[in-house]
């Protein structure tokens, strides 16, 4: 499966969007109308960069270095603008 660096950052998007802190696959594959295998999938990627990290239960979270990465400068980071 090829990686997809736009749908990485949607679901980061998503996930510092999110009223809770914890959001399992089902509902960012909902979120994004995307198949949970990829979403998985790209979780598992983002989670190599140490930007999210799984939870008990199957929820996923973004780490203090993804609100880092979110919060970058656009050389470092994405444009919370791209996100919206």
């Amino acid at each position: 499966m090829k990686r997809d660096q736009m749908l990485m950052e949607a679901i980061l998007g998503k996930l510092l969007e999110a009223p809770e802190p914890l959001m399992n696959v089902n509902g960012l594959a909902q979120r994004l109308n995307t198949d949970q295998a990829v979403i998985r999938h790209h979780l598992h990627l983002l989670s190599d960069k140490s930007w999210v990290v799984e939870a008990e239960g199957g929820f996923w979270r973004l780490t203090n270095a993804g609100h880092d990465y979110l919060e970058g400068t656009p050389e470092h980071g994405i444009s919370l603008k791209s996100l919206g």
